[in-house]
């Protein structure tokens, strides 16, 4: 049992580590930025995805804004963005002059509802940003894939959380336009910063990678520029890094389901939290497995203080505050709380249990037991006071 269990941690084995340090040996002989490396990264992320393409990026947040670029959002097109989502997400529609309309999450899932899309669509609605919190994909997705297509609006998939989910065997990143995964330290997967933009469109392969490389003509070896953009290329390391970690991958999801399980087996006779469903359709990479209090008189500080001080367990959560009410939007806009009730509200009280490759069935155990007397413990205290 560890001193102390986190939420997230990077993991690279020994063997991991030697063949890391072979290839970069390699890489500082040879091309240092967006090289071979990077190509075979690309290659086998798109395989992995199932799409024609993946342009390896610097962040998920250049991917997102490339996505957006790609489809052609121009000033003033209203883009459909959930209200429980990174700062990215929506500054990614921000920067390319769109309007970000926030949007309602299901509680029980975290992601979009297609009846929320249908009642946020005006007719200045250019598309969508489907965001996959947690690795949880919404039960609407396919039907929000076909409704974007009868429409004529575009689907950006923000997959930052999402490597390997899938809904009826379609992965995650192959769904819409273009799907968004990012390589940041406590993902899934991860190159300490990074990301990746997936699509079957080779118009937006092409215009990706222009746009990696500040916009410039890659059909020619000169100098030429055909659109305005910044650099967002890649170390060769990173991909190697990448590369290390995407060969892990599918064993490493399977260890967050077997943990996942575990947490949602326990939390099922309980009558003050809850685990949100896991439709059978659905896999989930469980980049954090979301739990919810349903007990008002339980507080997720007092909850998150008990386990740490008791337990050596750390929780969290995110993201606080929503998008809407970030202080850079709720000046735009004047959005003030109340704006999205429903998305406020579960935002309040859900957080996140430990999730990473360090864990083992046991730990997921005993995490899971102690929650439920950590839980317990904050009930009583709160009943005697």
């Amino acid at each position: 049992m560890p001193n102390e269990y986190h939420v997230a941690m990077p993991y690279f084995s020994e063997d991991d580590i030697a063949w890391i340090q072979e290839k970069v040996g390699v890489v500082l002989r040879g091309k240092l930025s967006t090289g071979p490396f990077v190509k075979e990264f690309e290659e086998k992320f798109a395989q992995f995805v199932g799409t024609q393409y993946a342009v390896c990026l610097n962040t998920c947040s250049s991917a997102l804004e490339i996505a957006l670029k790609c489809v052609g959002l121009k000033e003033g097109d209203e883009v459909i963005v959930p209200g429980q989502t990174f700062i990215a997400t929506g500054m990614s529609v921000t920067l390319n002059g769109g309007k970000v309309v926030f949007a309602e999450i299901d509680p029980q899932t975290f992601c979009l509802t297609l009846d929320e899309i249908k009642k946020r669509k005006t007719n200045k609605t250019k598309g969508v940003m489907l965001v996959y919190f947690g690795g949880y994909m919404s039960p609407d997705t396919l039907a929000i894939q076909q409704y974007c297509r009868e429409n004529g609006l575009f689907l950006i998939e923000d997959a930052a959380h999402a490597h390997g989910s899938s809904i009826d065997g379609q992965k995650a990143g192959a769904i819409g336009d273009a799907g968004c995964f990012s390589f940041f330290s406590t993902k899934i997967m991860t190159t300490g910063e990074g990301g990746m933009l997936t699509t079957n469109s080779k118009d937006i392969y092409e215009m990706a990678r222009s746009l990696r490389e500040r916009g410039t003509c890659i059909e020619t070896k000169q100098e030429i520029y055909t659109f305005p953009w910044r650099s967002s290329r890649v170390p060769e390391i990173t991909a190697v890094l990448g590369l290390s970690q995407l060969f892990h991958l599918n064993e490493w999801l399977e260890m967050r389901n077997k943990v996942a399980a575990i947490y949602n087996k326990a939390f099922e006779k309980s009558e003050d939290l809850h685990a949100l469903p896991n439709p059978a359709n659905i896999y989930n990479a469980y980049w954090k497995h979301i739990a919810v209090i349903d007990n008002p008189a339980i507080s997720r500080k007092d909850l998150a203080e008990t386990l740490k001080a008791e337990y050596k367990i750390n929780i969290n959560w995110a993201y606080e505050p929503a998008l809407h009410l970030q202080p850079v939007y709720r000046k735009m806009y004047g959005i003030n709380e109340g704006h999205l009730p429903v998305t406020e509200a579960v935002m309040k009280r859900h957080f996140h249990l430990p999730m990473h490759v360090g864990l083992t069935e046991d730990d997921a155990r005993y995490i899971a037991k102690s929650v439920l007397e950590a839980v317990e413990r904050v009930k009583n205290v709160c009943q005697q006071s």
